[in-house]
C-alpha cells in the first residue's frame, strides 16, 4: 500500500515538475512576443511609466500612423522585401531540388565524391565569405542592387540540397523505372514523379528560404546604399534612429515584419515537420 503511494506520488511530482518546465520554457519563448504587442497598443507615454505596466490603459493603433508618418518608405521597404524574398524562394527550390536530384538518382562515382564537398560548404563561417563576395560583386557592378541577394541563391545552397537529396531517397526507385517504361526520360520523373511527390520537403524549403531572406540583414546592409531599394530588416534600423523615443511605432515596424512569417508557419507548419523528419529517414 505504501509503495503504491510513493509511486502515485512520484508520478505527480514528475508531471507537475514537467508542466512548470514547459510553462517556464513558454514564457521564455513567447513573454517578449506578448511585450511587444502590449507595447504596440500602448500610448507614447505611457510606454514611460513607471513600474512598466503589461495591459495598455487604452488599446490604440496609432503607433502605425505615426510609424508611416515618420517613415514614408515603409510600404516600399515592404514590398522590396516581398519581391527578394519571393524570388530567393524560387531559386533556392529549382536550383537545390535539380541539385539534388543529381545526387539522389545518378549512380556515378563522381556523386558520392561530390556530396560531401557540398555539405563541408556549410562548415564555412559566412562572416569569412565576407569580403571576398563584396569584392567580387564590385567587380561585377552588382552593389546598391538586388542582385548579391538573389542571385546566389539561384545557385543552389548546400543546406536546402541535403534535405532535398534525402527526402528523394524516400521515393521508390520503381517509380522511376516505371516512367522510363512509358517512354519518360530524367526530365519526365523530375517534374512528373519527384517533384509532385516532394510537397512536404519543397514547403520546408520554402519556408526556411522565405524566413532567411526576410530577416537577413547584413546582405541588404553590405550591397544596397540607395534607401529606395532597402529591404524592411535594414529600413527599420532607420527607425531606431527616427524614432528613438517612440517605443509603440518602433514596436509597429517589429510587428509589421513578422506577420510574413506567422503566416507562413501557420499554413505550413504541419508540412515542415513532416518534412524534416522524412529528411532524416535515408542516408
Amino acid at each position: 500500500m505504501r509503495s503504491t503511494r510513493t509511486t502515485s506520488t512520484r508520478y505527480i511530482a514528475g508531471v507537475i515538475v514537467k508542466y512548470v518546465l514547459l510553462c517556464t520554457a513558454l514564457l521564455l519563448f513567447i513573454g517578449p512576443l506578448v511585450w511587444l504587442l502590449s507595447t504596440m497598443m500602448k500610448t507614447k507615454a505611457e510606454t514611460y511609466k513607471m513600474p512598466p505596466t503589461l495591459l495598455p490603459e487604452s488599446i490604440t493603433f496609432e503607433s502605425f500612423e505615426r510609424l508611416f508618418a515618420v517613415q514614408p518608405l515603409m510600404l516600399q521597404w515592404i514590398e522590396n522585401s516581398l519581391i527578394v524574398s519571393i524570388l530567393v524562394v524560387i531559386g533556392a527550390v529549382i536550383s537545390s531540388s535539380l541539385v539534388a536530384y543529381g545526387f539522389a538518382r545518378f549512380k556515378t562515382n563522381y556523386a558520392s565524391r561530390l556530396f560531401p564537398l557540398v555539405l563541408m560548404t556549410l562548415m564555412i563561417p559566412p562572416s569569412i565569405m565576407m569580403i571576398p563576395s563584396y569584392v567580387l560583386f564590385t567587380k561585377l557592378g552588382w552593389i546598391d542592387t538586388w542582385l548579391p541577394l538573389i542571385v546566389p541563391s539561384w545557385l543552389g545552397g548546400a543546406y536546402y540540397i541535403f534535405l532535398f537529396r534525402q527526402f528523394f531517397l524516400t521515393i521508390p526507385q520503381e517509380l522511376d523505372e516505371a516512367t522510363y517504361l512509358d517512354g519518360g526520360n530524367r526530365w519526365t520523373v523530375y517534374f512528373r514523379v519527384i517533384m509532385p511527390l516532394s510537397k512536404p520537403i519543397i514547403i520546408t524549403t520554402i519556408i526556411f528560404a522565405f524566413v532567411n531572406s526576410w530577416l537577413d540583414f547584413l546582405g541588404p546592409f553590405l550591397y544596397i546604399k540607395d534607401s529606395q531599394l532597402f529591404t524592411l530588416s535594414v529600413g527599420l534600423q532607420l527607425l531606431i534612429g527616427q524614432t528613438s523615443q517612440d517605443f509603440p511605432a518602433l514596436a509597429a515596424g517589429a510587428f509589421i515584419s513578422i506577420i510574413p512569417i506567422a503566416i507562413l508557419y501557420f499554413f505550413a507548419q504541419r508540412y515542415i515537420v513532416e518534412g524534416v523528419v522524412l529528411t532524416g529517414s535515408k542516408g
